[in-house]
């Protein structure tokens, strides 16, 4: 047994999820002009303490919590996973790591996720357990389901975002559970689809809800998603900042975030496996350009746009004074 199989038994991999307790500090008290009365809280560093560090460790306990539901998911599944083209190479189908060894790792690590997550905040600590009961039921049961087990993941990625609000004591809007959810829902029918592609007529031996899924709902549900995710994050941006477009024309974002999107759906339909690996997304050149622009332009508008045009302002009229004082006929 090797370090590194323990490190694949957690599955590192999926942390990317837990990033989602760090977004509601994205949005929340967004400067309306420049220069700024206050700094965002995401920006100001000198509020480390009380805004980022809270959200670090909070990250940090949603890695082992999760893990620890990913191992017991494995312990479950092992005779199917021995059986998968993919998943025989996990450590516990390959017999890299015993059962028992890994069960007392998944004890260890949930311990962890726990009690840092109990210390941090009692209400955090909550939202934890719920993330954990909700997995277990997906574990147990509503993974057999069709539809429900994916609207049962999607729930997994609301609580976690809630949760990053909880943790601050911060309000968390409607509009946050909504796109999370949404998102989420493009990645798990995805997903689904994309494992169908992959598994062909086998799918069912592996995961019985495949007896359940077809291509066409599958289609249906990732247009459906992925339609309702850009609207709402459109309506958001609207109804959020209509009265100050001026100074934070966030709807620019819009198309940038549409693009990415469709780019992903793209991905699904043509069987590339960052459709049942979401994490691979980065080595796509496409996802990857596309999603660097929306950051930018997304800090761009809702923190330094007023900045930024009036620094451009400022230099493009002294380059037409500089022009007029060497070309006075054209300006007259």
């Amino acid at each position: 047994m090797a370090v590194r199989d323990y490190i694949r038994l957690m599955r590192p991999a999926q942390w990317y999820k837990n990033l989602l307790v760090f977004l509601a500090i994205v949005f929340y008290q967004t400067p309306q002009v420049w220069p700024w009365l206050e700094t965002p809280p995401i920006l100001d560093m000198a509020r480390f303490y009380s805004y980022h560090l809270p959200l670090i460790l909070g990250f940090i306990a949603y890695c082992a919590v999760s893990s620890a539901t990913y191992i017991v998911n494995d312990i479950q599944d092992l005779e199917a996973d021995a059986a998968h083209p993919e998943k025989r190479n996990r450590p516990l189908p390959s017999g890299a790591v015993s059962r028992r060894t890994a069960l007392y790792f998944a004890y260890a690590l949930l311990i962890v996720g726990l009690f840092l997550s109990f210390i941090l905040y009692w209400m955090f600590f909550l939202t934890v357990i719920l993330y954990i009961i909700v997995s277990q039921l997906y574990n147990s049961y509503l993974r057999k389901r069709a539809i429900i087990d994916v609207v049962t993941i999607a729930v997994g990625f609301v609580i976690r975002a809630i949760s990053g609000a909880v943790l601050l004591r911060i309000p968390f809007t409607s509009w946050l559970v909504i796109g999370v959810f949404f998102f989420a829902l493009i990645l798990g029918f995805g997903k689904r689809k994309n494992e169908l592609q992959y598994l062909g007529a086998s799918a069912a031996t592996h995961k019985p809800v495949f007896k359940k899924y077809t291509d066409t709902i599958l289609d249906h549900g990732i247009s459906m998603s992925a339609t309702w995710f850009v609207f709402f994050y459109t309506l958001y941006c609207y109804n959020n900042f209509a009265s100050n477009m001026d100074h934070q024309p966030i709807m620019l974002t819009v198309p940038i975030l549409a693009g990415l999107i469709l780019r992903y759906v793209y991905l699904i339909h043509i069987g590339s496996p960052v459709g049942r690996k979401p994490h691979l997304a980065i080595k796509d050149k496409g996802i990857l350009i596309g999603g660097f622009l929306f950051l930018i332009a997304l800090a761009w508008t809702l923190f330094f746009w007023d900045m930024v045009m009036n620094s451009i302002t400022t230099v493009f009229q002294a380059f037409l004074d500089f022009l007029e004082t060497i070309f006075p006929p054209l300006f007259p």
